[in-house]
């Protein structure tokens, strides 16, 4: 069905493709020919070739409604089906598929068979009619607002797919979503997080969504450095000052509005600079895939009664390193050096607003103070941003210090305007965090310029 819509189309070219690739021959018949009789066994003949295709093709869609019955018994009985990778998934799919077309001595050609075995795979993950959805590379998420509607996101643009679900669909796969993942989804909750594989799921139920169930399934995408750069999330320039930053130790809160790349920015420099480093994640769902053996990760929840139990104790571990994906900042916590945190806000100001009032929050002090104490714990702001075409980008990179004035406190060290990058780092150096930055990293003068991206 969604091959022959629109929404194909914007997966993969098909200029060059007819839709209709076996378009019935056009007849023409010579004067002597055109009688009565001719026109119809002519017509009798095409009638049977027809009837013929017809009975042949139902065949096939039987044949292929057993064999996908067949295969779903088949995974049914193997427990670590869904632990295996797609490329080992779709190898035992074609070994399953070969076994049957042989013993029911059904002979297939090469690209008849390759596009069986596609079609069954892309049909028994689990999601139904969004499985076609998830396996394209390009869709990063799918939203579903209940029977009504079903959107898909493409480089950061929302797409309507024109698909809609029914309810017998929706509990298809919600089913199948609480199997793969060992979540039972009741009224306990409102909202459900859990993850299936690379899928980031959160199902919002119908006792506070309006369009019944709400599912949003998002692709944690396995990035590096090297691949920020390419989708022209930051320069190469400004990458290797930030790692300089984390290698440095320095307190940094990466800000940004929803979906900006916060949580993509945090788990690759973690898996690129912290691998060999003994270092704690605080998250509030597991959606870092960083992994190593020196890393502690700790689900945590600011409303629980051992919340500030968990902080003592987290203090006490001495880690180098300590991270939060909390979209909120820790302020018991930003006195310790290495702290990397994410904050929700739409720019650097907010995000100075915001920091300060938790710190008046939480130390029942005056803005003054507070704002005394954030210029003095934390080193440097990066903001991001999703732009207009869709892209995540860090739009400037800030360096706090103590200071008198507002200007001489919050320091650009890097700012994307008109296009492009503008670098700048004061000759000669009047900042102490840049200055000891540069000591350690020789000179880094020729790193920062005005860049084309």
């Amino acid at each position: 069905m969604l091959q022959s819509s629109k929404l194909s189309n914007r997966f993969k070219s098909t200029e060059n493709d007819d839709i209709i690739k076996d378009k019935p021959k056009k007849f023409v018949f010579s004067k002597n020919q055109i009688n009565p009789q001719n026109l119809s066994n002519d017509l009798d003949n095409e009638k049977t070739i027809i009837e013929e295709q017809i009975s042949e093709r139902v065949l096939d869609i039987d044949f292929e409604a057993e064999l996908k019955k067949a295969l779903l018994e088949k995974i049914d009985s193997i427990p670590v089906w869904f632990e295996y990778t797609a490329d080992k998934q779709k190898e035992l799919i074609k070994s399953f598929v070969e076994n049957k077309l042989s013993s029911e001595a059904i002979k297939l050609a090469d690209n008849e068979k390759d596009d069986l075995i596609e079609k069954l795979f892309t049909s028994i993950m689990g999601f139904g009619p969004l499985d076609y959805l998830i396996v394209q590379e390009n869709v990063d998420a799918i939203y579903v607002n209940g029977i009504n509607s079903v959107h898909i996101e493409i480089n950061g643009k929302i797409l309507n797919t024109e698909m809609k679900l029914n309810e017998k669909q929706i509990n298809f796969i919600l089913s199948n979503i609480s199997s793969m993942s060992g979540v039972k989804f009741d009224d306990s909750k409102n909202i459900w997080n859990c993850k299936v594989n690379n899928l980031v799921i959160t199902i919002i139920m119908p006792n506070i969504s309006q369009s019944g169930y709400n599912i949003t399934i998002r692709k944690s995408c396995d990035f590096d450095m090297d691949k920020l750069v390419q989708n022209n999330m930051m320069s190469k320039e400004i990458l290797d000052f930030i790692v300089l930053m984390i290698n440095s130790k320095k307190n940094i809160v990466i800000s940004g509005d929803i979906n900006s790349g916060k949580t993509t920015l945090l788990d690759v420099l973690v898996k690129s600079t912290l691998e060999d480093k003994r270092a704690i994640l605080l998250e509030n769902f597991p959606s870092i895939t960083a992994d190593f053996n020196t890393l502690m990760k700790f689900s945590i929840d600011k409303h629980s009664d051992d919340y500030y139990l968990l902080l003592s104790n987290i203090l006490k571990m001495s880690s180098d390193y300590i991270l939060s994906d909390l979209n909120f900042v820790i302020p018991e916590l930003s006195d310790v050096k290495g702290n990397i945190s994410t904050l929700r806000a739409s720019s650097v100001d907010n995000a100075l607003s915001m920091l300060i009032s938790s710190v008046i929050s939480a130390d029942n002090i005056s803005e003054k103070y507070a704002k005394a104490k954030v210029l003095t714990n934390f080193d440097y702001i990066i903001q991001l941003n999703r732009m207009n075409d869709g892209v995540r980008r860090i739009t400037s990179v800030v360096e706090l210090t103590p200071a008198r004035t507002a200007a001489l406190s919050v320091k650009v060290i890097a700012k994307y305007e008109d296009g492009k990058y503008v670098t700048e780092i004061p000759q000669p150096l009047t900042s102490i965090r840049a200055e000891s930055l540069l000591s350690e990293a020789g000179s880094m003068s020729s790193r920062f310029y005005h860049s084309d991206l």
